[in-house]
């Protein structure tokens, strides 16, 4: 197979990229400026005698002049100018296993959101509220994990004017283990009971799985032959990628460009077909450390049992793991039952799953 590959730079040792895209000049002179709100971090901080000292935990806020990051201890306060040194690390196991089965659920909540991420977006306590009008109920939701910063009534309220100001109906993606029960989560129960309905009468967001997998379980990616598809790579969303993507979805224009170029890391896989050489299959990846997240896998319905799909799900398992990422993760609708029987034959398994509460028409 001809390839045309082009591979993001290695993450340096303790920098990676933000969505604040800092200048050049700010990047180089404060080792924090690229760390993203809400992932795990490590900190080198310089103390008054001289000595340093690292800390380790999730990065809660960043102001100008402070970073506070949430530590298995506590909160820390570390002054940007005492930081020598950061860079984000994965999450912290929490159970024994294989990298893409030991990181919690609210973990990789998180990871997701930082794969894609809102064109507005508000952190509320441990809740993050999220808008990028008409474009996905994920990057248009409150993402709900651990307690909010007031008492759940008021809480919910918070969120609806949030949303009422921005002309949008209030809506929740609620997490739990798979098969979980919503009703007996307390957020949903109370969601309920105000009339929000589990899934806003979408099949496709009754239910939505969150698989992942081991990088080293992905195929290899076919050998050279004639007249097979050509796979790129590269960093840059094109007119030509999007106008593929967009053939199985409805975009909104630069809302959809702005999701999928807001995440500190990405990366747009195109096949290409032989003969035409149109674009019949693309697949948007975000990086993180450790990790990688698979979004908007698509093939184009004349194209389909081919197993094109299977290549470019090969692609995503070289740069996974020619970029030290051993874990990838996906987000698939629990009604979708041939991709699903697709990621379980490349070795994906459910770590949880979450459903959408929408509030009801005024």
């Amino acid at each position: 197979m001809r390839e045309r590959f082009v591979l993001a730079p290695s993450m340096p040792d303790m920098a990676d990229a933000s969505r604040d895209h800092p200048s050049d000049r700010t990047q180089l002179t404060d080792p924090s400026a690229r760390l993203t709100a809400g992932s795990r971090v490590v900190v080198r901080r310089r103390l008054a005698d001289r000595q340093v000292t690292d800390v380790v935990g999730r990065l809660a806020e960043r102001t100008d002049d402070t970073l506070f990051i949430d530590t298995r201890s506590g909160r820390v306060e570390v002054p940007r100018r005492e930081v020598v040194a950061a860079k984000p690390i994965p999450p912290r196991p929490t159970r024994p296993g294989p990298a893409h089965l030991r990181v919690s659920l609210d973990d990789l909540a998180r990871l997701g959101a930082e794969g894609w991420v809102a064109v507005d977006e508000e952190p509320f306590g441990s809740w993050l509220l999220r808008s990028a009008p008409g474009y996905t109920g994920r990057a248009n939701s409150v993402l709900v994990l651990g307690e909010p910063p007031l008492p759940l009534d008021a809480a919910i309220e918070h969120c609806e004017r949030w949303y009422a100001d921005r002309g949008q109906r209030t809506m929740f993606q609620v997490n739990g283990p798979s098969g979980f029960v919503v009703a007996e989560d307390p957020t949903s129960a109370l969601l309920l009971e105000r009339g929000y309905t589990a899934g806003g009468g979408r099949h496709d967001w009754d239910r939505v799985l969150v698989m992942t997998g081991p990088a080293s379980g992905l195929p290899a990616p076919p050998a050279p032959a004639p007249g097979a598809p050509t796979v790129e790579v590269g960093e840059t969303l094109t007119d030509e990628w999007l106008a593929a993507y967009s053939e199985g979805r409805t975009p909104v224009p630069g809302v959809t460009e702005a999701v999928l170029t807001g995440s500190a890391r990405q990366l747009f896989l195109s096949v290409r077909d032989p003969a035409s050489a149109r674009v019949v299959a693309v697949v948007r990846l975000a990086l993180h450390t450790g990790w990688l997240g698979v979004f908007g896998l698509w093939v184009h319905p004349e194209h389909r049992r081919r197993g094109l799909a299977r290549t470019a799900m090969s692609q995503v398992g070289r740069i996974a793991r020619q970029d030290a990422m051993p874990a990838v993760y996906l987000q698939v609708s629990g009604d979708n039952d041939p991709a699903i029987t697709f990621y379980e034959g490349l070795g994906f398994t459910v770590h949880h799953e979450y459903t959408y509460l929408v509030q009801p028409l005024p």
